[in-house]
């Protein structure tokens, strides 16, 4: 389905009035941000990449999904030459989808900031956040993923994103892999894989904590009594008395591996903890309403603020060449030992049969 655009006064028909009235024109789209993508990108494939986004979404019957109180996107929209001039639509993008969102930006970029997404190149006044920002960085991870540019409004720049830029993974799964299994999965495809289980001594709450001081700001209008406050201490060393003699439990843990001579490529990580909010992507899973398991496969680059750069550096390039592949395959291992639900960094659904 393609939105068309209102007609102009002037031209055959009612203008802004009648059904098509809250339609934009051509010529609204160069206020706009844009995501343009190219013409063999169907609007069921962009549809399906929004729903795992945002949950229940339907664009490809609707044309319009909510992103916030005051934001929507919109699409897609066809244009012809004509159209495409008018609405600052370089060629030869000819498929357009809109962020209708209020403008929000926040302090410029502090000089010398880069960003891979090039948002500090393209807003150099004022970073969008809110609404705006979020509505940015989903079309850029659309972008990201179907090899389409970010035209921006008022400055009309073009934000390009690499589609290789997008080297990790996450798997949620409903099936919690104890921590050796885990490692004897993920060796077979990254030998140096060992386990990282490292915690930290708790050594016991503070004094504040036994004298009432922590929370006499609650309750310092109405302060506990000191039989009250027995009382409390009790059943407290009650419950730590049940924890500590119950059954040791990791909600944890990680499993990492060197990549290249020595670690020169850096390491893949493995994550494994509960999931710690609502994830759209599983909403659907007979599994989707209970505590789940997310793995996270992760590149650790040696130079952090090369994987940063809105421009790689050739030697960040190959070391990326280098490593994908390995957490691609650590990452179809994962998948098919779990069962899981695939998506890319992104948080986009992700095909195990392409990796």
């Amino acid at each position: 389905m393609a939105l068309w655009f209102r007609r102009e006064p002037g031209e055959d028909g009612d203008g802004a009035g009648g059904p098509d009235g809250d339609r934009p024109t051509a010529r609204d789209l160069a206020g706009c941000h844009l995501l343009l993508v190219p013409s063999t990108v169907t609007v069921d494939d962009v549809s399906t990449l929004v729903r795992a986004r945002v949950a229940g979404s339907d664009l490809a019957n609707t044309g319009a999904v909510p992103l916030g109180r005051r934001s929507r996107f919109l699409g897609p929209f066809v244009l012809s030459m004509e159209e495409a001039v008018d609405a600052a639509v370089p060629m030869p993008w000819t498929v357009a989808y809109v962020l209708d969102a209020p403008v929000e930006r926040e302090d410029p970029p502090l000089p010398g900031l880069d960003d891979r997404d090039g948002f500090t190149y393209a807003f150099p006044d004022g970073l969008p956040w809110r609404e705006e920002g979020r509505g940015l960085q989903l079309l850029v991870s659309l972008a990201r993923r179907l090899h389409g540019v970010v035209r921006t409004a008022g400055s009309l720049e073009l934000i390009q994103p690499d589609p290789a830029r997008a080297v990790d993974y996450r798997v949620h799964a409903p099936c919690w892999l104890e921590p050796d299994v885990l490692l004897g999965v993920v060796v077979r495809d990254l030998p140096t894989a060992r386990l990282a289980i490292e915690g930290i001594e708790w050594t016991g709450p503070s004094e504040d904590a036994y004298s009432g001081e922590a929370i006499s700001r609650d309750t310092g209008h109405d302060p506990l009594s000191a039989a009250e406050l027995e009382a409390l201490h009790s059943a407290a060393d009650d419950f730590d008395i049940a924890v500590l003699s119950g059954e040791h439990v990791i909600d944890g843990y990680a499993v990492v591996g060197d990549v290249g001579s020595d670690g020169e490529d850096g390491a893949v990580e493995v994550i494994a903890h509960v999931a710690e909010s609502v994830e759209p992507s599983v909403v659907d899973q007979p599994w989707g309403d209970r505590p789940f398991v997310t793995y996270e496969v992760r590149w650790v680059c040696p130079d952090q603020h090369a994987r940063e750069q809105r421009v790689p550096t050739a030697d960040f390039v190959a070391r990326r060449r280098r490593v994908a592949p390995v957490v691609a395959a650590v990452t179809r291992s994962l998948v098919e030992v779990t069962d899981g639900i695939l998506v890319d960094e992104d948080g986009f659904w992700f095909d195990r049969y392409y990796l």
